[in-house]
């Protein structure tokens, strides 16, 4: 079945503004105020890791589109507009009137600590904007834990599409993301994995998810549940990527760290885009620790994003 696009990526919608920062302030020990901390670079643009994901997708070539909630405001406008530049279709995008969009401000050292602050705007997602046709015209649905706990609705509309999009033969993906910040709606998570095709946390989410602490268990319990692929990202140790029939443990790249943040987005790109290709599971992680070495380089969430003919070059640089 020929299908318009490659991923509908659903998920959380901000404006990020991220800086490179010398140093966190010192108030609690009498720390001067008065000019604040003073950073060297900064960028502004769409975040949260769906719409990354998105983003990602694009700039490697493919059909990508983005389903989440924005406001009306200004920050929406820019959020809008940045995606629709880097090639995201976002025809079904809420934009809530009278609301305000969510917006994150990141502050990162040199030595890669954060701090974050946050002004969540609503994120709820209405199941018109997740339609059953548009929901099956993808190849892969790919979702994040953090969006199925935002609130009822929202929930019971993804629950819907990833039953509608595994029913048509729409591969589900699902990024659990910190999914344990709204204990309430915690177990509905649990409901979307039994709807997934391929799952990728981090290892301390498949911890979380199985209870098991070893990677190699995390990912043997996921694929027992009935995921068909598992790759769980180990920071600066690589990822392991697993299947029914073997495990893969693909180190990470070494290059010169500009910003890790959006690297987590930028391997779940790599992959998803990877076996979209019909490739291996080997090259399937390559691919994705290829993209995210990258992005790495690059200050800001959605910056440094590659096209795949630079991870294939820089494959080819780094076998």
């Amino acid at each position: 079945m020929k299908r318009a696009l490659d991923v509908l990526a659903v998920g959380d919608g901000n404006l990020d503004v991220w800086m490179r920062v010398p140093r966190h302030p010192d108030r609690g020990r009498g720390g001067v105020r008065g000019t604040g901390v003073v950073g060297d670079a900064s960028h502004i643009g769409p975040g949260g890791a769906a719409a990354n994901v998105a983003v990602g997708m694009a700039r490697l070539g493919a059909r990508a589109a983005f389903v989440g909630a924005i406001g009306d405001d200004a920050p929406g406008v820019r959020f809008a507009e940045d995606m629709g530049t880097a090639g995201v279709d976002t025809s079904h995008l809420h934009v809530m009137k009278g609301k305000a969009t969510s917006l994150a401000c990141m502050f990162e050292t040199p030595d890669d600590e954060y701090a974050f602050y946050v002004c969540p705007g609503s994120r709820t997602i209405p199941a018109h904007c997740l339609s059953d046709d548009f929901v099956r015209s993808a190849r892969v649905l790919y979702v994040t834990g953090h969006v199925l706990t935002e609130d009822e609705s929202t929930c019971a509309a993804i629950l819907d599409a990833m039953a509608t999009a595994r029913g048509a033969g729409v591969t589900v993906a699902l990024d659990p993301g910190k999914y344990w910040l709204n204990p309430a709606l915690e177990s509905r998570v649990h409901d979307a994995v039994r709807q997934t095709d391929i799952i990728l946390p981090n290892q301390e989410e498949a911890g979380q998810l199985t209870g098991r602490h070893a990677p190699r268990d995390a990912a043997a319990d996921l694929l027992e549940a009935g995921i068909r692929i598992v790759s769980v990202t180990l920071g600066s140790r690589g990822c392991l990527a697993a299947t029914a029939d073997r495990m893969v443990e693909q180190p990470a790249f070494r290059v010169r760290t500009g910003s890790t943040v959006g690297a987590g987005d930028a391997f779940a790109s790599g992959l998803l885009y990877s076996f979209l290709m019909k490739e291996s599971l080997e090259e399937m992680a390559a691919f994705a620790n290829a993209a995210a070495a990258i992005k790495i380089g690059t200050p800001g969430a959605s910056e440094g994003m590659p096209g795949a003919e630079e991870v294939r070059a820089f494959l080819q640089e780094n076998v």
